[in-house]
């Protein structure tokens, strides 16, 4: 009899359990599917503090969202005790659990917990955020199981919102957003995310995902629509003008090229989509010559790829390098060279930073003979100085200097998330108001630096450690799903993107949305 009642017992604990996780399952897909058109498309008065409207709908969702969320994954956790098993954390989860805590620690004990929630006005980094990015990526990792719809509709709206940045480039305002506004203010937004920097940083999270496809697929149809998303995902990068997504699109494209390598189609369709870079380049250039905007004025590599000569040259060489490739299917493919050819490319590449910071040193000290300094200076990203990167030099030396002073307790555990401002109010308000007057810094432009800064030493080692631990551990696992490719390439873009910017709704949500579903595929083959 009592073996009897057991397996009754151990019945219903598995039929709880599965019945559980399915309901997570199909509610976490639609919340974070709403999650995905409305952060993209929601704009309450235009352009009118847009940044508010899209984090007013963000936490809207997620309160409705999450409420049964959590009930269900309590009710799950229980059923998963009653059945004794096993937890399994990765390496990545144990850096996303240790940043939660460090942030909960930062926020009470950084000295401004009532400003530390919410966080500061126009961005809302605070814990609140904080939180739902970890319980993104958590419960993604878990119950994710319906991601091809969520990604579908991520990358579809996307592609809408890409459309609509182009064709604002190209002076045509089809939602009316541009109503009323001056050619300046019509060159600083861009379709319905916003101020140009907040719409590069959403472009380069997703835009990866889709060129992962093209690059990995093996079903026709997948490829011709992947392959037009990243024709119009390039179209709207080389026209968006900021310098800033070129660096995340280095990035990208190097974890790319190293998985490419590996085999001789793969590496064929990334010259393919390199070539696909350069020819929207040329062709966005003629096409902005029609009805071009007075008032906006290309930076440094968007005026490079759209008005020199340069990627005429690189198309040429990645037109001859597709056909050479594609005329050796008759001879073996050399895996064993081709991976020492990685490793020599990502040594030139480490080899042209470091340069590039050596000739920054070397300008700014003056230790240049004078015929390449003239020529030096005529690029101002060469010079050192509180203007270098529309500012930043400025922002960055006041930052570094906010942190050194801080007390050992702050640098250790942060101010509390998104607190900066409030920090700066209390203890460099003479400063502040000397470089920047009643303007208010809210971050550091640098995501890493905000961190350390917010979050200290703990906060800033374990975040990074999220992404470094999910990109290494997607890269080993990227053979048994070809989106893991694409998503470990999004998190690397962010990265790179966010050295020069920082967190906000339009992009920090979907990195830990698409590194919560990577770490579904590593477990889910795990399993």
């Amino acid at each position: 009899m009592s073996n009897k009642l057991h397996k009754i017992k151990d019945g219903g604990q598995g039929a709880g359990l599965e019945i559980t996780g399915q309901l997570l399952e199909y509610l976490l897909a639609v919340v974070t599917a709403v999650v995905c058109i409305a952060v993209p498309l929601y704009a309450k008065e235009g352009y009118d503090q847009i940044g508010n409207a899209k984090f007013e709908i963000y936490r809207n969702i997620l309160r409705l969202g999450f409420v049964p969320l959590l009930i269900l994954a309590v009710l799950y956790g229980v059923f998963w005790i009653l059945g004794k098993h096993r937890w399994q954390l990765s390496i990545t989860d144990g850096f996303v659990l240790a940043y939660l805590l460090s942030t909960i620690l930062a926020t009470v004990m950084g000295g401004f917990y009532k400003d530390a929630f919410w966080g500061a006005f126009g961005w809302n980094m605070g814990l609140f955020s904080q939180v739902s990015f970890v319980l993104l990526y958590l419960l993604l990792s878990r119950f994710g199981k319906h991601y091809r719809p969520v990604l579908a509709i991520l990358c579809g709206v996307s592609a809408i919102v890409f459309l609509l940045g182009i064709v604002h480039r190209l002076g045509i305002d089809p939602i009316g957003f541009y109503r009323g506004l001056s050619d300046d203010q019509m060159a600083q937004f861009l379709s319905t995310v916003g101020q140009a920097t907040w719409y590069a940083s959403y472009l380069i999270v997703v835009l990866p995902v889709g060129i992962g496809v093209f690059l990995f697929t093996e079903n026709r149809i997948w490829k011709i629509v992947s392959g037009i998303y990243a024709v119009i995902g390039f179209c709207t990068l080389v026209t968006q003008n900021s310098d800033s997504a070129y660096f995340a699109l280095a990035g990208f494209m190097l974890v790319f090229f190293w998985i490419c390598v590996k085999k001789r189609e793969s590496l064929r369709r990334f010259v393919a989509v390199c070539m696909l870079f350069f020819l929207s380049g040329k062709v966005m250039s003629y096409l902005m010559r029609i009805d071009p905007n007075p008032e906006l004025k290309y930076d440094f590599l968007t005026s490079l790829v759209l008005d020199s000569a340069l990627p005429w040259v690189f198309l040429a060489v990645c037109l001859a390098l597709y056909v050479v490739i594609g005329k050796r299917q008759d001879k073996a493919y050399p895996v064993k060279t081709m991976l020492r050819v990685r490793w020599a490319v990502l040594a030139v590449v480490g080899a042209v930073v470091a340069g590039i910071v050596g000739l920054i040193i070397l300008q700014t000290g003056g230790r240049l003979p004078e015929e390449v300094s003239q020529r030096l200076s005529s690029v101002s990203y060469f010079t050192w100085n509180e203007t270098w990167g529309n500012g930043r030099g400025r922002i960055w030396s006041f930052a570094v200097r906010v942190f050194r002073e801080e007390s050992f307790l702050h640098k250790l555990i942060g101010i509390g998330p998104d607190c900066l401002s409030s920090y700066v109010a209390v203890h460099h308000g003479e400063e502040m108001e000397l470089y920047w007057g009643q303007k208010v810094l809210t971050n550091a432009h640098n995501e890493w630096l905000n961190m350390l800064i917010n979050g200290g030493i703990l906060g800033f080692l374990s975040y990074a450690g999220i992404f470094v631990t999910a990109v290494r551990r997607f890269l080993r696992a990227e053979s048994r799903d070809v989106l893991l490719t694409g998503i470990a390439a999004a998190a690397v873009s962010y990265m790179a993107y966010n050295f020069f910017c920082y967190q906000q709704v339009c992009c920090t949500p979907f990195i830990f949305i698409l590194m919560g579903i990577g770490e579904y595929l590593c477990r889910k083959e795990d399993e």
